[in-house]
């Protein structure tokens, strides 16, 4: 009688539930939905001629409201993929922010993929540039609320499209970050859009130092074939140390244009401070913004804020806060509330703001 052999099924499925379970070790991964949702009634006021009074539901207040994905995939030996893509959205209405891109823009914060190993961090795509890493981490209040200085730093280009983006590993404290970006890639002209940055870090216990400097290829003003450079640098500081916390800075930007009213150079200077007791905490700024103005001279604008933030759990505040920028006869700067912007169009005008909110982080 001829025997029958049986295929070994236990033993092969328990090599392939090895060689599984090893590829995992090494290609493990991970996706995160995260996102602020951030809403409040403001009352503002353009301090424009003939009256500029206005109550509304503003989005995006104490920090732009967004919804993000982000995840990584361990290659093994250290090195890592990532990816994020983020929106933002106004959520008192539902519909997107572009951030100065073209109608459509879903991905207008956030959209790179990259690799993290060793040799620090590569990222393709969109992200925010060097200048905006320095003036960020140097505000008080982090580009939201009356008082921030995302405006009145005279801040140009704080995200970049097609660009390449490195920062090396931190070495005794120091970070480094460059930023390359192949601009419009138009034919005509090839380098129009093309941004280079760099930036230097030093973080210890709670001081933070930053400084950069970046430039991008701008049209010459009446050219559609020439490009100029508009440069901007500088630098900030940031300092915790127990309850308090303090901040500061310096930056120059130098814009392209031609236009009459237009800012043509700006330098700002600014100083905050903020202290937490309980679940609550004080912030207030104070930023002096000089501004040359074409076809007019030199404007002056004192941008300040005060707020105060109640935490009601590590996900969700509750916040009040007022703002009011002071112009002179050859200065606009209008007054940035978050997302909102409140006045800008007069000169010798003082926009100003009160509101109050709710946010909540997921």
């Amino acid at each position: 009688m001829k025997k029958t052999t049986r295929p070994r099924v236990w033993p092969a499925l328990a090599v392939a539930a090895a060689a599984f379970a090893a590829g995992t070790v090494h290609a493990q991964s991970s996706l995160q939905i995260y996102g602020i949702l951030d809403a409040g009634v403001q009352r503002s006021d353009t301090g424009e001629p003939g009256g500029g009074k206005k109550t509304e539901l503003a989005t995006g207040n104490s920090a732009g409201t967004r919804l993000g994905f982000r995840g990584t995939e361990d290659l093994g030996g250290g090195l890592k993929a990532l990816f994020n893509l983020e929106m933002g959205i106004s959520n008192d209405t539902g519909t997107l922010l572009t951030f100065g891109e073209p109608a459509g823009t879903v991905f207008g914060r956030r959209s790179f993929v990259g690799l993290q190993g060793g040799f620090g961090e590569v990222l393709v795509g969109r992200d925010y540039t060097p200048g905006w890493q320095t003036i960020f981490r140097t505000d008080r209040f982090r580009f939201g609320l009356p008082g921030t200085i995302s405006t009145a730093s005279g801040l140009v280009v704080s995200r970049a499209s097609n660009g390449i983006f490195y920062s090396t590993p931190v070495f005794g404290g120091f970070r480094g970050r460059l930023a390359y970006t192949f601009g419009a890639e138009s034919p005509n002209p090839r380098d129009l859009g093309r941004l280079v940055g760099v930036n230097l870090e030093y973080k210890t216990g709670g001081l933070f130092l930053s400084a950069a400097a970046q430039t991008r290829n701008d049209l010459v003003p009446g050219s559609t074939t020439q490009t100029t450079k508009l440069r901007e640098h500088g630098f900030g500081a940031n300092y915790e140390t127990g309850a308090f916390g303090f901040s500061g800075g310096l930056w120059r930007s130098n814009p392209v244009t031609a236009t009459i009213g237009a800012t043509d150079e700006s330098r700002a200077a600014w100083l905050g401070a903020s202290m937490k007791f309980g679940v609550g905490e004080v912030l207030a700024q104070v930023t002096r913004t000089k501004v040359d103005v074409f076809g007019r001279g030199e404007g002056r604008a004192i941008t300040a804020g005060l707020a105060y933030i109640h935490w009601l759990s590590k996900r969700t505040s509750l916040y009040a806060a007022m703002g009011r920028v002071n112009n002179d006869a050859n200065a606009r700067l209008p007054l940035n509330t978050g997302t909102v912007r409140v006045g800008g169009a007069s000169f010798d005008a003082d926009p100003r703001a009160t509101l109050v909110g709710i946010r909540h982080d997921f």
